[in-house]
């Protein structure tokens, strides 16, 4: 897919290196010169432009981009401007930040229906780590649908995964298992990378290197988790 992210403080530039490591081509813009040179290695493109004025869209590929995230984090003035002309110019789909609650109202008036804050995001992501033992990440996709890494619980280690129904017994769908693996690199540096098997073979025995990828509602994580 291909992305346009503006504002490359340590939001966006942290979004935008990671899309790019996930093979998709981003686009990071900033109106800082000193931030598109410095992400220019990490970032698939980068551009020194002040998307507040009418003139900048033109330089973007707008139109060709699946999506579109405005990043910026303190300009709250040019993060409305950007967004009303990126509306103006036919972006496909625009992702949000929103600093304040008026900003977002703002934004929603505008027609922007996926906003986020990334401090709320961490907030909860924090909060869910530490109600739930063995939580590594967290992703909402509704109020009743939440995607968890997790810990395999201590009492599972050692099955086999076909003896283990997660759906039957808590509501929960395994979606897959991660692990990470050491690869050697370049001068013998080591360096891990996550791999991620989406059909779990029912011989396969848990143990301490599985994270469990699983989807469904907080509280049934609540009772599959606090059971250890």
């Amino acid at each position: 897919m291909k992305y346009i992210v503006i504002g490359l403080g340590n939001f966006g530039s942290t979004l935008a290196s990671r899309l790019t490591t996930f093979g998709h081509e981003v686009f990071g813009v900033d109106n800082s010169l000193e931030k598109a040179e410095q992400f220019k290695d990490r970032i698939t493109h980068t551009i020194c432009l002040d998307t507040s004025k009418p003139n900048a869209m033109k330089n973007l590929p707008i139109r060709d981009t699946d999506i579109v995230v405005v990043a910026i984090g303190e300009d709250v003035g040019a993060s409305i401007l950007t967004t009303a002309l990126l509306k103006q110019n036919n972006a496909r789909q625009i992702i949000g930040r929103a600093i304040n609650p008026l900003h977002r109202t703002v934004l929603e008036s505008i027609g922007i229906e996926t906003i986020f804050n990334p401090e709320e995001l961490a907030a909860e992501m924090i909060a869910k780590q530490l109600e739930m033992q063995g939580v590594l990440e967290s992703f909402d996709l509704a109020d009743d649908s939440t995607i968890l890494e997790i810990k395999v619980p201590e009492r599972y280690l050692g099955r086999n995964a076909g003896d283990l129904d997660f759906e039957e017994t808590y509501g929960l769908r395994l979606l897959g298992i991660k692990r990470f693996v050491e690869e050697k690199r370049i001068f013998g540096l080591a360096k891990k990378r996550s791999t991620f098997e989406r059909n779990v073979n029912e011989e396969h025995i848990f143990d301490t290197n599985d994270i469990l990828v699983m989807m469904g509602d907080m509280k049934n994580f609540q009772k599959m988790i606090g059971k250890d």
